[in-house]
Order: structure tokens, then sequence, then C-alpha cells
């Protein structure tokens, strides 16, 4: 979206910058009211159609243990193939391997101390509040620089709000 360039004001005093920033307070206050509105009604559907799924996913879970049952009676039939087709989908075993941390830190450690870093996965990232203290020189080397702006804002004094209608 292009920027939109005002020229001129539509407010001619401190007083018309103040009754603004009251007109944005009753909005934001209404926003919330709409979301919180918006979020209970999300919050009830989501109730209904956990309570309306319930007993078919209870059902499910019964239907997946007795085919799991069955196909556990009939285990030898996967001694040569790992996957029975049926009509309807498959059935069958997969061997399943995982990796088991008692203590993340001593793992870690463990393994630094073994030098083992193939072992461990490294996040690099730039650290942007260390580049600020860099001088010009050095940040042009690496591809950077440092703006500098004033930005603009406001805040609303929101407990003022209700007291002034």
């Amino acid at each position: 979206m292009a920027r939109k360039r005002i020229e001129g004001t539509q407010l001619n005093s401190w007083d018309d910058v103040d009754a603004t920033l009251r007109q944005i307070g009753e909005i934001d206050r209404d926003l919330g009211l709409i979301e919180a509105g918006a979020n209970e009604t999300i919050d009830r559907a989501k109730a209904e159609a956990k309570a309306g799924s319930l007993p078919l996913q209870e059902r499910k879970a019964g239907l997946e243990l007795a085919i799991k049952e069955f196909c556990e009676a009939h285990r030898h039939e996967f001694a040569k193939a790992k996957t029975k087709q049926m009509v309807f989908g498959s059935v069958g075993y997969r061997l399943s391997t995982k990796v088991l941390v008692k203590r993340v830190a001593d793992t870690l450690q463990a393994l630094k101390d073994l030098k083992l870093d193939g072992c461990i996965r490294t996040k690099e990232e730039i650290d942007k509040e260390a580049l600020k203290n860099l001088d010009t020189e050095t940040l042009v080397t690496v591809g950077a620089a440092i703006k500098s702006e004033n930005i603009f804002g406001y805040e609303i004094d929101r407990a003022r709000i209700p007291d002034a209608t």
C-alpha cells in the first residue's frame, strides 16, 4: 500500500490532539470489547465441537485398538511382509528408533566434553545489539549500517477514558 502524504492538518490545537487521543482510546476500548465477544464465541464453538467429537474419537480409538489386537494375534503373518494391504487401507509394522535423553543439559555437556560437536545443533544469527557498538568502517566492511530516526508515537491513558465521558 502506498504511503499517503497528508498536507495541512485537521487538528488546530493541543486540545484537538487531546480530544483525538480520547477518541482513539474509546475506539481501542470498543475494539477490545468486540474482540472479547468474538473470543467468547470462538471458545463456545470449540467447546461444542470438542463435546460433539468426543464420542467419535472414543469410537475411533476403540476400533484402532481392535485392529492392533487382531494384528498382534496374527503377528506371524507379518514375517515375510511388514505390511498387509487391505481393500480400505493397510496394516503393518515398521521399525521405529528413538533417542531418549534423560537430562538435556547433562547430555549436552557430555557431548562437548567428548568433542562430539557434530551431535550438537548450533543456530547462527546476527546480534544486532552488538552491531550497534561497532564503528562505521567495520559496519561498512560487514555490509551493515546504523539508521537513526525520530519516530512519532503516542500513548493512551486508558484509565482516564471512562472518566472523560
